[in-house]
C-alpha cells in the first residue's frame, strides 16, 4: 500500500478541529438558516430534539476547546489525575481518561493560569446543567432564558477562541464560520430582545390601567393576605422610582407600584446573589440587586 493510500484511510482529528466541528453542529441544530432559534415562533413547540442535540454538541465542543488549551500548555494535562500518575500510565502503554469540566477548569487555573470570571462560570454551569438534564433527566426550560444564555455562551466560546487559543481566522475556515454565525445569531437575538422588551413594556402599561380600576379590591386582598401572613415581607418589594416598599411582588399585578403618587410598573427578576426581587426583564439572565452591588463594592 502506498503512503498516499495509507493517508486516505487514516482517520485523524485534533482536539481543536473536533471541538470546532461539535460547535458548528450545535449551532446548526439550534438555529435555522436565518439564525433564529428553531421553533422560536411556535410558542407551543420548543423543538426539544433540536435543543437537546444543540446543547449536547455545544457543551462537548466547548470542553474540547478547554482541553486544547491545556494540551498547548502541557499535553499530559488533558488526562485525569496527577502528572506523575499520568506519565506512569502513558509509559506503561495505558491511555488515561481525559479531564471532565471540573478538572479542566482546575488545571487551567493551575497550569496556564487562566481563570473564567464568576459570571462566566455561572453561565458555563447553567449550560452544563441543561446538558445533564437533556442527557439524563426530564427538563423544563424557559426558551427565552435558554436562548439568552446560549447566545452568551456562544459569545464566551468566540472570546475563548480568539484570546486563549489565538485562532488565526484566515487559517481556520471552521473558526471563521463559527465567528460569522455567532455574530449573526447575536444580532438577531438583540433585535428580538428589543421587540420583546417593547411588548413587555406595553403590557405593563395595560396592567397599570387595570390595577387603577381594581385598586380598592387589590389593596383589600393585600391587607387580608398581609394579616394572615403576619406582615410577610414577600408581598411587596422596593419600587425603583419612588424608593418605597410598595411594588407588588406576586399575583396578576406583579411589578406594579401601589403608591398612588407613583404608580409605575416594572418587570421583576431575582437577584443572582440574594434572591431578592429586583427590576429586570424576567426572561433575561439574573443580575445583582442594588444592595448586593453595594455589598460587593465594599469588599
Amino acid at each position: 500500500m502506498s503512503n498516499a493510500e495509507s493517508a486516505n484511510i487514516k482517520l485523524e482529528l485534533s482536539l481543536l478541529n473536533n471541538g470546532l466541528d461539535f460547535i458548528l453542529k450545535g449551532i446548526d441544530e439550534l438555529f435555522d438558516n436565518y439564525y433564529i432559534l428553531r421553533e422560536y415562533l411556535n410558542a407551543a413547540d420548543i423543538g426539544t430534539k433540536s435543543y437537546k442535540y444543540g446543547v449536547l454538541n455545544l457543551f462537548s465542543g466547548f470542553l474540547l476547546l478547554l482541553k486544547e488549551r491545556l494540551f498547548r500548555y502541557k499535553p499530559e494535562l488533558i488526562y485525569k489525575g496527577s502528572l506523575k500518575d499520568i506519565r506512569n500510565k502513558l509509559d506503561s502503554g495505558k491511555v488515561p481518561n481525559t479531564v471532565d469540566l471540573d478538572e479542566a477548569l482546575e488545571k487551567l487555573e493551575i497550569g496556564p493560569e487562566f481563570v473564567f470570571s464568576e459570571q462566566d462560570v455561572k453561565l458555563i454551569r447553567y449550560v452544563q446543567d441543561v446538558r445533564n438534564k437533556f442527557e439524563h433527566y426530564k427538563i423544563s426550560v424557559n426558551k427565552y432564558e435558554l436562548w439568552s444564555n446560549l447566545s452568551k455562551f456562544l459569545e464566551l466560546i468566540d472570546k475563548f477562541l480568539v484570546e486563549e487559543l489565538h485562532i488565526s481566522i484566515e487559517k481556520s475556515p471552521e473558526a471563521l464560520e463559527i465567528t460569522e454565525k455567532i455574530h449573526k445569531i447575536d444580532s438577531v437575538w438583540e433585535r428580538v430582545q428589543k421587540e420583546r422588551r417593547r411588548q413587555f413594556d406595553r403590557d405593563i402599561k395595560g396592567k397599570i390601567e387595570e390595577f387603577n380600576k381594581s385598586r380598592d379590591r387589590v389593596m383589600r386582598e393585600l391587607e387580608i393576605e398581609s394579616y394572615y401572613s403576619k406582615g410577610a415581607d414577600f408581598l411587596l418589594t422596593n419600587c425603583p422610582d419612588c424608593n418605597e416598599r410598595t411594588t407588588l411582588a406576586y399575583g396578576e399585578f406583579k411589578g406594579i407600584c401601589t403608591n398612588p403618587e407613583c404608580g409605575s410598573g416594572h418587570g421583576l427578576t431575582e437577584c443572582a446573589k440574594c434572591g431578592e426581587l429586583t427590576p429586570g426583564y424576567p426572561w433575561e439572565p439574573k443580575f445583582f440587586c442594588s444592595s448586593c452591588l453595594d455589598w460587593i463594592s465594599e469588599q
